[in-house]
């Protein structure tokens, strides 16, 4: 990150070279307009009309800019300006009089002795107006029905003001001052800001102040207004409606000047130039692909999306906020528009970061898009739908944020989303990556620095530093899918034939880094997919000679892992049967009577072994399967191998394609007759016309080896009506 960081001023602007609106050609002709009416004395208040955050004051100061600079006719009178700020003030009593104090020491600060003298009245008029404050307000508890009241004479005297001579009232005062400022050929042009910002009673005494109490001769107010706020604050003084205060506004303001509309292009221009201020501040370790996010953000602009320049100065702090926290780790244009999201409407943007999508070994090959009623075909639906409805003035931004595939909103590739891509690129509605957007962190989260960091370690063949960071990576089971997923990516990727190689054997030598807890759908652990998925790389290659890296991998594989590997590689592979020796010799060392092949029927690779041992060493294979069979709980178990293993949690019943399958891997004659002997009134139990099951239930061991002597007994007995028949 640079070191020179900061946030985009929303200061107005102070001279015409900073506007960026092209407001200065209008703001210069109502200063020519303002000039030219030098030598009128009527009090006029001008109104500078337009929305919070569309550049009022920017346009005040522009008015403001060189305003006493000017030719002047014999008749015409010099400017002294004077800025009010009225929402640095705690209540209307301490802005009216802080006015006037301001305004008379504005005139004292001047050599000529005829503003002196200007001040010197005004700040008669303003203890005057306080002398009566206090009189009006100011009272002891009565006592005995009696009130004490105050002279304002004796008043204006503690004040510093002496009432000797004429007998002073406000109008004489007033007059005083009209008198002083004609006689000093001055022009006051009181500037007022922030009007907009102040409460009901505190817009009513500027307003007040502004008609009544400092309409003095020659004075110019402009004041910035929001003419629908200020309305609306004062409009329970004069009616019932929010129009009764543009009515009674319209008898205050004797010009009403509406703010310019910013051009498309003027406003677009403001945006492009920000946005760049915004990544001149940062500084991201990948600057050519964050040029080219910054580029899309630029690309994406609409002056549909934004309702004032300071929202978009909003929206750009917030977004560099964003960016200087987590900008290395996701998308920076989605960043863009949620932090968008986050500025312009809080209830959706935390609609969307309550949400929880799924999550899980299985689930990376989805994308957040919200439409979570499984049950329904139509699109939208549940969370989505609620969305859309709910939140219609951001629904443009919902959906380029979330596309929904196949439904005509957002199509890439072809109708199915490019996994690899969203996942590289970090994108929001990447299910990995998602979450990060709202937490701003990842502790306990997958990194993609570091993720990023395994492709650097592999091109330098840096075994030491990818172990490291293998141990890093993984230490959060929670997350252990997402590394898992980038793993993939990279081998699936990986075009140099050195860097593939080295990175396989790393992966082979190195899978105790790699957790194997946890299970997908097919009962693949982690390390399987990995197994299953360089084999299959290894397999679809056709420009390499991948014998030797294939023979050197299967060397680090046990029994049950080579058979996963081999399945994978087609029978034209030259080296498949070396593979398939390497699967019959590991087994004969890894099985025997007290451990057979089959001993945990729901381990998937056992029918792979049986099928490879038997294909390379048949008879090595029956003597093992025959020698194992000393009781009925192991024929069990070998029958129960065979059953469809269903989700991974209950075996169903073994039905004719599984019997066959197993009569192809076992001698079921020499089975049926062990258990003939073992437990001969079970066999004798079993009719095949009377017997049936269940072909959806969950299955007992002792129901699978009933239905084996059901499938055994109905073969012979099909066959000997075939020979009648015959």
């Amino acid at each position: 990150m640079s070191n020179n960081i900061h946030f985009l001023d929303d200061s107005a602007i102070s001279n015409p070279q900073q506007d960026l609106f092209n407001f200065k050609f209008y703001a210069g002709k109502i200063q020519k307009l303002i000039q030219l009416n030098s030598s009128n004395p009527e009090p006029i208040t001008i109104g500078i009309y337009g929305k919070w955050g569309e550049g009022k004051t920017s346009f005040l100061n522009l008015i403001e800019d060189k305003i006493d600079h000017f030719e002047k006719k014999e008749e015409d009178k010099e400017y002294l300006k004077f800025h009010f700020n009225p929402w640095r003030y705690s209540n209307e009593d301490e802005m009216l009089f802080d006015f006037f104090d301001a305004l008379s020491k504005k005139f004292y600060v001047q050599e000529s002795t005829n503003l002196q003298e200007v001040g010197k009245w005004i700040s008669k008029y303003s203890k005057y107006l306080k002398a009566v404050k206090i009189s009006a307000t100011v009272g002891l508890p009565k006592i005995f029905n009696s009130k004490v009241s105050f002279d304002i004479s004796e008043i204006f005297q503690a004040l510093g003001e002496d009432l000797k001579g004429d007998e002073l009232t406000l109008d004489l005062l007033k007059n005083k001052v009209n008198e002083t400022i004609k006689t000093a050929k001055f022009k006051v042009v009181v500037f007022i800001d922030d009007l907009d910002r102040l409460d009901k009673e505190e817009i009513y005494t500027i307003l007040k102040l502004i008609k009544l109490n400092a309409n003095f001769s020659n004075f110019i107010f402009i004041v910035n207004i929001d003419s629908d706020h200020v309305a609306k604050a004062i409009k329970n003084r004069y009616g019932d409606d929010i129009e009764d205060g543009h009515f009674f506004l319209e008898k205050i303001i004797n010009i009403p000047i509406h703010l310019p509309k910013i051009e498309d292009a003027d406003l677009r221009e403001f945006f492009r130039k920000k946005l760049e201020q915004v990544k001149v501040n940062l500084s991201l370790s990948n600057s050519e692909k964050a040029q080219e996010m910054f580029k899309e953000i630029d690309m994406e602009f609409s002056s549909d999306l934004f309702s004032s320049p300071r929202e978009i100065i909003r929206v750009l702090n917030s977004f560099f906020l964003g960016a200087f926290a987590i900008g290395d780790e996701v998308n920076l244009r989605d960043l863009f528009w949620i932090e968008y999201l986050k500025i312009k409407n809080g209830e959706c943007y935390n609609f969307i970061k309550s949400y929880h999508p799924k999550s899980g070994i299985m689930e990376f090959d989805r994308t957040v898009d919200f439409n979570d009623d499984y049950n329904s075909n139509e699109k939208p639906n549940g969370t989505r739908k609620d969305l859309l409805e709910k939140f219609k003035n951001v629904n443009i931004i919902i959906n380029n944020l979330f596309p929904v595939y196949n439904n005509g909103l957002v199509v890439l590739g072809g109708g199915k989303p490019n996994l690899d891509l969203l996942d590289r690129e970090s994108r929001i509605n990447s299910l990995g990556h998602y979450e990060k957007y709202f937490s701003f962190h990842n502790i306990r989260k997958t990194s993609v620095l570091k993720l990023n960091t395994i492709e650097n370690l592999i091109s330098e063949n840096d075994s030491t530093n990818l172990i490291s960071l293998f141990k890093d990576l993984f230490l959060d089971e929670t997350q252990n899918y997402k590394v898992l997923y980038r793993i993939e990516l990279i081998i699936k990727e990986l075009n140099n034939k050195d860097e593939r190689n080295f990175f396989y054997l790393f992966l082979f030598n190195n899978f105790d880094l790699i957790p194997n807890s946890k299970t997908d759908a097919y009962g693949l652990d982690y390390r399987l997919r990995l197994i299953e998925l360089i084999a299959s790389t290894l397999n679809k290659d056709t420009v390499n000679d991948n014998t030797d890296i294939s023979l050197s991998l299967s060397e680090n594989l046990d029994v049950y892992q080579l058979s996963h590997f081999t399945r994978k590689f087609n029978d034209n592979k030259s080296f498949k049967r070396s593979l398939q020796n390497s699967i019959s010799s590991k087994a004969q060392k890894t099985f025997s009577a007290s451990n057979p092949v089959y001993k945990n029927p729901s381990n998937a690779p056992n029918k792979m072994i049986m099928h490879y041992w038997k294909l390379v060493n048949n008879e090595e294979y029956n003597n093992h399967i025959e020698s194992t069979i000393i009781n009925e709980e192991n024929i069990k178990l070998l029958v129960r191998n065979f059953p469809s293993f269903w989700n991974n949690s209950y075996f169903g019943p073994l039905e004719k394609n599984n019997y066959d399958y197993m009569k192809q891997l076992i001698n079921v004659d020499f089975i049926y007759q062990k258990e003939k002997e073992f437990n001969p009134k079970l066999i004798k139990s079993i009719d095949p016309v009377e017997y049936h099951f269940s072909e959806i239930d969950e299955n007992t061991p002792e129901e699978n080896l009933e239905q084996f002597i059901y499938w055994y007994k109905k073969e012979k007995e099909d066959k000997r009506k075939l020979l009648l028949l015959s």
